[in-house]
């Protein structure tokens, strides 16, 4: 049987390569990013809608498995701290990922991030006649701001590996109009962020039982503490909840930011909360608030809809537009302008904002259905 007729079959073989994987299906969870959220979500998806997946990950720093998840086949990725720097991707990194690929057998392998690596992957991928799927996960990857965080032989890597892709998957029209002047000989396609979500599952408490703003992510230069400091400020009756985890390599501008937020009366920081404690913080929130400078599509935004708190965002964060289009929270420029909005905003207006969030997220990313999406689009490929 040849490679195309393989892949035509209903049942493919998937390998997801992403080292972050791990730190959200161990026990003991750890910050992860919203990359490998969404690619647990996409492998989740394909696995109950009857396809083969792998997740190649680093099972090194992990721990004990969720029971959730030890059905799911996985695959040690290479020790990160083995060889000598510089060369080891060449004599143990590259032959590690080349033999476990060529054992795996998978139809397509999916990154969740480029990187200068992508470069590797797709040359192994060429050679063993596997399809290479890239994911953007964020806007920054596709204009100047990557030129500020990495190396000019990083990008350069970075976009040779994925000018070898067999199709480049994007969140947002941002980034596919990016992708399309970029390189407009690879195939893209835009495909919405998937959600672990089952909608008979969800309860949606009334808005006078939800008792504070919630603010969640990692703490780093990207996620502007700055402007939360302001927001927190200026909004000195409303109880702000801040839940996260600082980077190892926290930048000076956020730890003086953490610094201020910890004197204010109305901030509670509640720690690093597990996948199994994000929707009762969310649940229990009026809004969530995200202060971003840029995000591709924050999954938190996701969470947050399936149990019905709306989007407190900047126009930095409103990919596609679609918080005002579908009216799924408010969009503020500044911390005076979001509140003066919130102070006009009465319960008729909030309860139906927190219907439209429930209702677009059922809509349009259940896991199930975006995993037979995404394979309608591979094998149109």
């Amino acid at each position: 049987m040849d490679k195309t007729a393989k892949i035509n079959r209903n049942d493919m073989r998937f390998l997801f390569l992403d080292p972050k994987i791990i730190n959200i299906i161990t026990k003991n969870e750890k910050p992860s990013g919203g990359a490998a959220v969404q690619s647990f979500g996409w492998a989740r998806g394909l696995i109950e809608t009857g396809h083969d997946v792998f997740i190649m990950t680093d099972l090194i720093k992990g721990g004990e498995l969720k029971e959730e998840v030890k059905d799911i086949k996985l695959i040690p990725l290479y020790d990160e701290n083995k060889g000598i720097r510089w060369i080891r991707w060449v004599y143990y990194r590259f032959p590690d990922l080349y033999t476990k690929i060529k054992k795996a057998k998978p139809d397509y392998l999916y990154q969740s991030v480029p990187g200068w690596s992508s470069f590797l992957i797709g040359i192994i991928c060429k050679q063993l006649g596997v399809k290479y799927i890239l994911r953007i996960s964020n806007d920054y990857f596709l204009d100047d701001r990557f030129k500020q965080i990495h190396s000019p032989i990083h990008g350069f890597f970075m976009k040779w590996g994925m000018e070898m892709t067999d199709i480049i998957l994007c969140q947002n029209d941002y980034q596919l109009d990016a992708l399309k002047k970029k390189y407009p000989r690879i195939k893209t396609k835009k495909i919405s962020n998937p959600i672990l979500y089952q909608s008979n599952r969800v309860q949606v408490i009334k808005a006078d039982q939800r008792k504070y703003i919630a603010w969640l992510g990692i703490f780093q230069s990207q996620k502007n503490l700055k402007l939360l400091y302001e927001i927190a400020s200026r909004l000195t009756d409303t109880q702000i909840c801040i839940a996260g985890k600082a980077t190892p390599k926290i930048d000076k501008t956020t730890q003086l930011y953490l610094k201020k937020l910890r004197t204010l009366p109305n901030v509670t920081f509640m720690g690093f909360l597990d996948r199994n404690g994000v929707l009762p913080f969310l649940k229990g929130a009026k809004f969530l608030l995200n202060t971003s400078h840029y995000e591709g599509f924050s999954n938190t935004f996701l969470e947050a809809m399936t149990v019905g708190t709306p989007i407190l965002s900047t126009p930095n964060v409103n990919p596609d537009g679609i918080i005002d289009k579908n009216q799924l929270g408010l969009i503020y420029t500044h911390a005076n302008q979001l509140s003066k909005q919130l102070e006009s905003l009465d319960a008729d207006d909030y309860q139906q904002l927190s219907e439209n969030v429930v209702d677009y997220v059922s809509k349009n990313h259940n896991y199930k259905v975006l995993a037979r999406n995404l394979v309608g689009i591979l094998q149109s490929n």
